[in-house]
Order: structure tokens, then C-alpha cells, then sequence
């Protein structure tokens, strides 16, 4: 598959590394634990864009427009990004190196040629000065808080991504702040420009200079962390895996410990046709409200990809999971994702016992023929496989194959379906 990436580790608290390698099934990138996370914060261009709306369980362009009041303040506003917008984000640099580059530039900037008077020169070369260090300072701040994306005009899947790594809030606090800086840094430039340009003497002109260079650079410093949190937001977007909403996407889900690497392994080497394969955090049995933010990104996959689903069980008693609770997670999980594509596999089926595994909590007399039947082979259908001994992977590449073929011609039929609407009658 051309893309395979891994995406279970993206939010762990600790600090994580993320490689590119190629792999096959084809040849693509597979992303696995291993460019450093940057998970601290008071802790992320524009771009044509579209929506998307869900058809037979994927993303495909929408005609819905948003409606903006005032089109004169914010033109670009109903626009929405595209997957991909963390990788166009701009360049942030640390406030450090922002102040005492301007600080540098502004110190270099001479008086206006042909002023006689040395009092009237030195009080015109202080506000110039101080005008190009409120500039300097100014508008790389603006920059960034114009070419940041809005987040509620992201993909979809990108907005939970922001959410759920960086905090809800914390995206737009951090843009909040930093604009906040560029205004404090206009008010007090250009306050102390207008007092130099009114000095009557070179001393006072001087003095005024140095006052006001001293200000803006005790504002900047002690307001600068908010650039420092933008740095650290872009470089933690920035490595987010990127998807390809028109390219074919294997999503395999389960409980944690199933055996989803492992045959993400698998299914990333053979054949070079394009599709992506993605091994998401396992699933517990539990509420939506007590899921952790890795078990929300999966969620968030499944509700926003267009991914076809591999579900892996593992019922040797090894994952974790009883078999039981497996049960109860796959149903739930199958009757809220029943458009997309499904295919079942039972993992580590070399160590699989003939009598079905019952943990101590569970009811070995349960009258559900369905559960009792699950323990001991899955659901119905499920391909039984091993990667210690090959059993069944080559039933499970063809299978994948043929399922990821069905999901290209979804994709492919929703592109028509949007690009030749039916007129209203």
C-alpha cells in the first residue's frame, strides 16, 4: 500500500519520534515510533479549500457554503482548509532571535539625508528607529496569526487532531496571545516614536530612543513566550502523518495488544498499488466519556478518513481483553461504522486454543450463542491468521486488496456524484 503510517503513539504524554521508512503493499511510508515530539505548551497560508461530507462512510467534497456576515472584514474566511494544512503551515522563529534581529536592523537605520539641524536630526533618527523596531517586531506576529488556519475552517479529522494533542482551546489561546503581542508592541512603538519626534533637544531625543528601545524589548521578552508556544505548536503539527483523502485508506481497530502492528507489517509489503494502511490505539470496553485521547483519535479516524476496516481480534487471552469485553467493543463499533467496508481477522490463531479462553470474570454458562460462538472463532466470516507462521496472509492480502479496490471505486463514483449534481426540480 503506497502509505502506511502508524498513529498510536502521536499523543503520549512523553516525548515521541516519528520516521519515515518505505515499505511495500505497496511501496509508501510507514510511520513508526522513533523528528522529536514537542508535547509542551501553555503548549500549531492560506490555501484553496473545500468541505467534505460523508458518502457511503468517506470525506468527498460538499457543496455546502458557509455563510459570513461580513465578507469585507475576513474574505478568506469561507474558505475551509484541506487535509494537509499542517504541512503548509508558516516557519515560526523563537522570540529570541525575532528581537535581536530587529534590534540590530532598527540600530542601523540613519536619519532623512539633509537635516541641518542636529537636534531635529537626532529626534527624526530616534522615531525612525523606534518605528522600525515597532515594524520589525510587528509584523512576523501579524504574519503568523493571519497564516495560521482558523481551526473551526479545518478538515475535520485535522481539527480532532488539534484537539486532542494539543488540548481544546489551546490552538487558538496561543494565537489569541500572540496577537495580543503584536498589539502591545504597536501601542508602545508607537507611543514613544511620537514622544521622540517632539524632543526639542538631541540629549532628550537620545533619551527617548534609548526609553523606548528599552520598553519594547522588556514587552517582547516578556511577552514572547506566546511565539515560543506557536514554534512548538508548528513543529508538533507539522509531523502529523499526512492522509490523501482521494487514496484508499486501511484502517485496522481493535482492542490495544491484538496484533494490529504486526500486520500492518504485513499488508505494507507486496504488490506497489496505492493505498494507505494506518494502525490506530486499541479500543476498551467503556463510554465515550471515559475514553482517553487515544482512543478518540481512533474514533476520529474512523468518523472523518475514508477508511475501509480491518478489525483484529485476538482470542488467546494474551491482549488484555477478554474476549467478552472484545465482543462487546466490536459490536458497538461495527453498528456505528456499518458503511464502511469491513473485514474481520482473528490474530495469533497458531496459539489458539480449541476450547474457547474464559477469564475469571466472565460467565462460562452464557446462554448468548453469539458470544459463546465469538469465543471461541471470532464473528462469522473472520479470517483466522498468524504472522509467526504465515497462516491465512495470503487470504488476507487478497481479501484487503479486493476490499480496497471497492473502497477506490466509492471514492472515485462520490468525486462523480459531486462533480455532476442532480438539478433541483
Amino acid at each position: 500500500m503506497s502509505g502506511a503510517f502508524c498513529i498510536s503513539q502521536l499523543l503520549q504524554t512523553s516525548s515521541t519520534k516519528i520516521l519515515l521508512k518505505t515499505s511495500k503493499f505497496s511501496e509508501g511510508l510507514y510511520v513508526k515510533a522513533g523528528a522529536t515530539r514537542y508535547p509542551n505548551l501553555c503548549f500549531y497560508r492560506n490555501v484553496q479549500t473545500v468541505t467534505y461530507a460523508i458518502v457511503d462512510g468517506s470525506y468527498v467534497p460538499s457543496t455546502t457554503q458557509t455563510h459570513q456576515p461580513d465578507k469585507t472584514k475576513e474574505n478568506e474566511s469561507t474558505k475551509l482548509e484541506s487535509v494537509g494544512a499542517f504541512q503548509k503551515l508558516p516557519m515560526v522563529m523563537p522570540s529570541v532571535d525575532i528581537l535581536y534581529s530587529a534590534l540590530r536592523k532598527a540600530k542601523r537605520v540613519p536619519p532623512t539625508k539633509g537635516i541641518a539641524n542636529i537636534a531635529k536630526r537626532e529626534r527624526n533618527k530616534g522615531a525612525k528607529q523606534l518605528d522600525a523596531l515597532m515594524k520589525e517586531l510587528a509584523v512576523p506576529l501579524r504574519e503568523y496569526t493571519e497564516n495560521f488556519p482558523k481551526k473551526k475552517y479545518l478538515h475535520p479529522y485535522e481539527r480532532s487532531l488539534i484537539e486532542l494533542t494539543l488540548g481544546d482551546g489551546n490552538y487558538e489561546e496561543v494565537l489569541r496571545n500572540v496577537d495580543a503581542l503584536r498589539k502591545k508592541v504597536v501601542g508602545v512603538g508607537k507611543e514613544h516614536a511620537s514622544l521622540c519626534a517632539k524632543c526639542l533637544t538631541k540629549r532628550d531625543a537620545l533619551e527617548q530612543l534609548n526609553e523606548g528601545m528599552e520598553k519594547l524589548e522588556e514587552v517582547f521578552k516578556c511577552d514572547g513566550k506566546a511565539v515560543d508556544d506557536l514554534l512548538n505548536i508548528a513543529k508538533t503539527l507539522r509531523a502529523m502523518p499526512v492522509v490523501d483523502l482521494e487514496t484508499p485508506t486501511l484502517c485496522l481497530v481493535g482492542a490495544p495488544n491484538v496484533g494490529k502492528s504486526s500486520l500492518v507489517c504485513e499488508l505494507s509489503t507486496g504488490k506497489p498499488e496505492h493505498f494507505q494502511v494506518t494502525d490506530t490505539p486499541g479500543l476498551l470496553k467503556r463510554h465515550d466519556e471515559d475514553r482517553n485521547n487515544l482512543e478518540k483519535l481512533t474514533l476520529a479516524v474512523l468518523s472523518h478518513l475514508p477508511t475501509a476496516i480491518l478489525y483484529v481480534h485476538d482470542l488467546t487471552g494474551e491482549c488484555g481483553t477478554s474476549p467478552s469485553d472484545q465482543f462487546v467493543i466490536y459490536k458497538e463499533i461495527k453498528q456505528r461504522f456499518s458503511n464502511h467496508l469491513w473485514l474481520d481477522v482473528v490474530s495469533k490463531c497458531d496459539i489458539l486454543q480449541e476450547a474457547p479462553v474464559i477469564f475469571i470474570t466472565e460467565d462460562s454458562d452464557t446462554d448468548n450463542v453469539e458470544l459463546a460462538r465469538y469465543r471461541k472463532m471470532g464473528p462469522e466470516g473472520a479470517i483466522l491468521v498468524s504472522v509467526m507462521d504465515g497462516k491465512g496472509l495470503d487470504e488476507l492480502k487478497a481479501q484487503v486488496h479486493e476490499m480496497l479496490v471497492t473502497q477506490m471505486d466509492r471514492i472515485q463514483n462520490s468525486k462523480i456524484d459531486e462533480d455532476n449534481p442532480e438539478p433541483v426540480t
